[in-house]
């Protein structure tokens, strides 16, 4: 998947009509995503809601004083803060980026105003609620009944094909949150995938070296996800 071939855009002002999408993207703020920045807090008001054109967010679930546990993940694909368009001002998890990139930052007031005058953003808004959602129970399902390595196999592809890069930078903390297990799990399950061929790992780099083999290894849910997807959306 060559980077230079996938012009960096996000899906949702993209499936706008052509003058509508460049009104909306020309009313955001180009921001940089930096790893590790935290976006929202459970609870707290969205601000802004931001259209990913390059890079990974992560939505984690926070209880008490336990780790967040990653339930789903938000790239080019759609945005964090669909449920402003249902009049939802609170966050329900934490976002924090992932990977970096780049994002088209949108005040959620002005958001509001958008949605209200365009049936157009709010039916592209309201498909991509329905795409996360589908996502975060899939992954909760995989959290639950499948092993370490298919789901680190699984969480690859998806982050690869979400910030349409094959070199993934990340820490063993917040890769422990994403898969539900603990750092040693990580490097055990990393390790395995390098001895297989399928990846290269050092040092909180990873490169997808073969990514067909890496969707052998997978796990049920990313082909599952993709079909439900594919049936609903086309």
């Amino acid at each position: 998947m060559p980077e230079e071939s996938k012009q960096a855009t996000n899906a949702i002002v993209a499936a706008l009509p052509t003058r509508e999408g460049r009104r909306l993207a020309a009313l955001c703020q180009p921001t940089p995503l930096k790893r590790g920045d935290i976006l929202c807090q459970p609870n707290q008001s969205l601000e802004k809601a931001y259209f990913p054109t390059s890079g990974v967010m992560s939505l984690a679930m926070v209880l008490g004083s336990r780790p967040p546990l990653e339930l789903g993940l938000i790239g080019r694909d759609g945005m964090l803060g669909a449920t402003l368009s249902l009049d939802i001002l609170a966050a329900p998890m934490r976002a924090v980026v992932q990977v970096e990139g780049t994002a088209l930052v949108m005040p959620s007031a002005q958001l509001h105003q958008e949605l209200r005058a365009s049936q157009c953003l709010r039916d592209a808004v309201h498909h991509y609620q329905y795409r996360l959602m589908m996502q975060t129970l899939q992954t909760a399902a995989c959290l639950h009944f499948h092993e370490i390595e298919p789901r680190l196999a699984r969480w690859l592809l998806l982050v690869q094909e979400l910030s349409l890069t094959d070199n993934i930078h990340f820490t063993h903390t917040l890769l422990s949150h994403a898969l539900g297990v603990r750092r040693s799990g990580v490097t055990i399950a990393a390790g395995s995938l390098q001895r297989r061929g399928l990846i290269s790992y050092n040092r909180g780099e990873i490169r997808i070296i073969d990514r067909a083999g890496l969707e052998i290894a997978a796990c049920e849910c990313h082909t599952a996800l993709n079909n439900k997807y594919r049936a609903l959306f086309g």
